[in-house]
């Protein structure tokens, strides 16, 4: 009896792939199960270096009581949080109000801490990683942690960012609250009251 020529084409091509697949097997490196387990718990590939993802964006959501460090800045979970696209003054910066000093600094500060009122903070990441490795995103007063667009920080507008530029404690950097911005500066709210050294790059 003769086998069809399409049978026999697929009995060989089938061959071919189980000899593939015992030779990959054979050759491939050896992955010890505990060597492979330790590089899982410290955020590596099974066999080799982090990936991609892992190296590039470290950051993770944030959430609990928060303790003010200056205008622009938090420590939440044992972790230095920078606002996202916001500058204060200095904490030990200078400025001038009816032509005498002031410490601006201190009142940025102050401001960020009465907004927050004692109450537990909820943060996200946003904006690109920062090269020196600082956690950088936008914070929330918030009853419950962050949840990806939804829950407590879907958008800008409830957060602290956004109320040190409103209020004219901080200055918008990156032109994300550009509007608020412009009328803290036209009705002279916190900073613009004065006289101030503007930020530099963060």
């Amino acid at each position: 009896m003769r086998v069809p020529k399409v049978l026999l084409a697929l009995v060989v091509v089938a061959g071919l792939v189980g000899a593939g697949v015992l030779v990959y097997d054979a050759t491939r490196p050896y992955s010890h199960p505990i060597k492979a387990a330790e590089a899982q718990k410290h955020g590596r590939g099974p066999t080799g270096p982090p990936s991609y993802e892992q190296t590039t964006d470290p950051r993770k959501d944030l959430f609990g009581p928060a303790r003010v460090v200056d205008g622009d800045t938090l420590r939440v979970q044992d972790v230095e949080a920078d606002l996202w696209t916001i500058v204060a003054p200095r904490l030990d910066q200078a400025c001038e109000k009816d032509g005498k000093p002031w410490a601006c600094g201190e009142a940025s500060r102050a401001h960020l801490e009465k907004l927050i009122g004692g109450r537990q903070v909820a943060c996200r990441p946003e904006g690109p990683p920062t090269p020196n490795g600082r956690w950088l995103g936008i914070c929330y007063v918030a009853d419950a942690p962050c949840q990806g667009d939804e829950g407590p920080c879907e958008s800008s507008l409830g957060s602290l960012n956004l109320a040190q530029v409103r209020d004219g404690w901080a200055e918008d950097f990156e032109g994300q609250f550009s509007e608020d911005e412009e009328i803290a500066q036209a009705q002279k709210r916190g900073l613009w009251a004065g006289r101030w050294e503007r930020a530099a790059a963060p």
